[in-house]
């Protein structure tokens, strides 16, 4: 497989996710066409529609980070193809937690899903940029030693608190979900600030 089939590949099946994502936001049935009936069936529908979005720009994270790596390869070889469908099967399971969360939002073993899956599929990812700008030949390998331990830093960091955060579910459920609905724009605005640079 080329790198342009590579990256025509992944950018389908995060197509493909991000499409099943939405298929779950069913439209709510209204009773009458009263103002009351409609804002009790937003009401019911709140929780999944925040998960979709979380989700949403969750998978428009990883697809970034992706993207990045795979532009940035002169060419690919057999483990970075598994490594890569390993990284998308995680990705792929991100529409199913996010209904399931969605249904049961105070669920401590249904929300400990979501950390738990973004544990699996960054460690995969961090896996994958190693092996292209560490390991291998891959892709160019014009990093510092410095900046190579810094981007792993950052995906070991992330790797701890989504660690943490499948225990915390089960000890204080409100906290652990504000907690993973912030944390990526801990990836985002670092990355906006060094692209102003």
């Amino acid at each position: 497989m080329t790198k342009n089939r590579l990256e025509a590949f992944s950018d389908g099946m995060f197509a493909i996710i991000i499409t099943l994502l939405i298929l779950e936001l069913k439209v709510p049935q209204l009773e009458t066409n009263s103002l009351n009936d409609f804002l009790h069936s937003m009401k019911e529908l709140l929780p999944k529609f925040l998960s979709f979005i979380f989700t949403f720009f969750l998978l428009s994270i990883f697809w970034v980070n992706h993207h990045n790596i795979l532009h940035k390869l002169e060419k690919v070889d057999i483990k970075l193809l598994w490594m890569n469908i390993l990284f998308l099967f995680f990705s792929s399971l991100f529409p199913f937690i996010a209904a399931f969360i969605g249904d049961y939002p105070l669920n401590p073993y249904v929300v400990a899903l979501y950390p738990l899956n973004m544990l699996f599929a960054g460690l995969v990812l961090r896996k994958l940029w190693k092996y292209a700008f560490v390991d291998t030949n891959l892709a160019p390998n014009t990093m510092s030693e410095i900046e190579k331990k810094r981007e792993l830093h950052k995906h070991d960091l992330s790797a701890l608190i989504n660690l943490v955060l499948v225990i915390l579910g089960f000890v204080w459920l409100p906290i652990t979900i504000a907690i993973i609905m912030l944390m990526p724009l801990f990836f985002v605005f670092p990355d906006l600030r060094k692209s102003k640079e």
